[in-house]
């Protein structure tokens, strides 16, 4: 069992489902951040009683436990992938929709006077950068 702790304010057990690890399992086998939808239809080749309603509550669970992140790009579409990248942003092809990982942080020489100045404390933030990959110009 897992326990989630949110600001040390809630604690719930979180049982690991069939389900559950099916998911993460499909996401560490995958280089590409994936909707929901295509979860799901991975996912359903080897649980076929699964439901994308299942799946929506799971990756919620995985999100709230940190063990997958969630990211939203310009088309609004939320796309999951595992939390072992660390800290990381995104190049965006907007032609075929392939999304590569910058490992590096661009914003953080820049911004830390900036956050320290305000005495604001960052939680997290997303930078991408869209264009036409390789294949698509």
């Amino acid at each position: 069992m897992q326990e989630i702790h949110a600001d040390n304010l809630n604690v719930r057990t979180v049982r690991n489902s069939k389900q559950r690890q099916a998911i993460l399992d499909m996401l560490s086998r995958q280089q590409s951040h994936l909707s929901a939808e295509e979860i799901y239809q991975a996912v359903k080749v080897q649980h076929p009683k699964i439901s994308l309603g299942t799946v929506y509550r799971n990756l919620e669970v995985l999100t709230e436990t940190g063990q997958i992140d969630r990211t939203s790009f310009a088309d609004g579409k939320a796309r999951f992938e595992l939390s072992l990248a660390g800290h990381h942003h995104h190049l965006v092809c907007m032609k075929c929709g392939d999304i590569e990982n910058i490992i590096t942080c661009p914003m953080a020489r820049e911004i830390t006077g900036i956050i320290e100045s305000h005495d604001f404390r960052p939680m997290h933030h997303y930078f991408e950068i869209y264009g036409y990959c390789h294949k698509c110009q």
